[in-house]
């Protein structure tokens, strides 16, 4: 099946933003070649069948994006197996689920940890013919930048979690989000 899968605690807030905006990200670029990818998201602790934090949604709204229909998922061992590419929330995120299935180390980053490693090499840097192909092969192509840039500080590769926070925290959140994925999609 593969595909990307988004990972956040709850699957509230951060990753159903991140799974939202790749989703509408590949239909802009891809219209229904974008329906061969699977985009998902789950949470490590979600409460399961939960709808969207309000303002996690309210911030997908300002970004055109619908959330209706959403609800929270819990983070399962086989959907972590098949996917071609797991995004995080944090590198503790990230961390566990490389922990719980150490031959996924290749296939997971945090959002900003794999904007970072692809920002700027265009879209001639991942191979393959088919979008499902780019998509399988992202992590491989990003994995061969690691040790040749110098990375910022690691808390940069964090989104902090907004849950109980302010509107404010939503906001940047999700513009950190937005702003990781634009940069995902641009190699894709």
């Amino acid at each position: 099946m593969g595909g990307i899968l988004h990972v956040c605690t709850g699957n509230l807030c951060r990753s159903p933003i991140a799974e939202r905006l790749m989703d509408a990200g590949l239909h802009a670029r891809y219209g229904d070649v974008a329906n061969t990818v699977v985009v998902s998201s789950a949470g490590t602790s979600a409460p399961v069948g939960q709808p969207i934090h309000p303002l996690a949604a309210a911030e997908l709204t300002k970004r055109g994006v619908g959330s209706g229909d959403f609800s929270a998922r819990r983070l399962e061992a086989e959907a972590a197996e098949r996917a071609d590419l797991l995004l995080t929330a944090t590198r503790r995120h990230r961390d566990r689920i490389i922990a719980a299935n150490p031959p996924l180390l290749g296939r997971v980053f945090t959002w900003r940890e794999l904007a970072w490693l692809v920002d700027g090499l265009g879209n001639t840097i991942v191979r393959g013919e088919h979008l499902t192909d780019r998509v399988r092969n992202l992590p491989r192509a990003a994995g061969m930048r690691r040790g040749y840039l110098r990375p910022p500080p690691p808390d940069e590769f964090d989104v902090r979690d907004p849950m109980g926070g302010t509107e404010q925290d939503f906001k940047q959140a999700a513009a950190e989000i937005d702003d990781a994925v634009v940069a995902i999609l641009a190699v894709l």
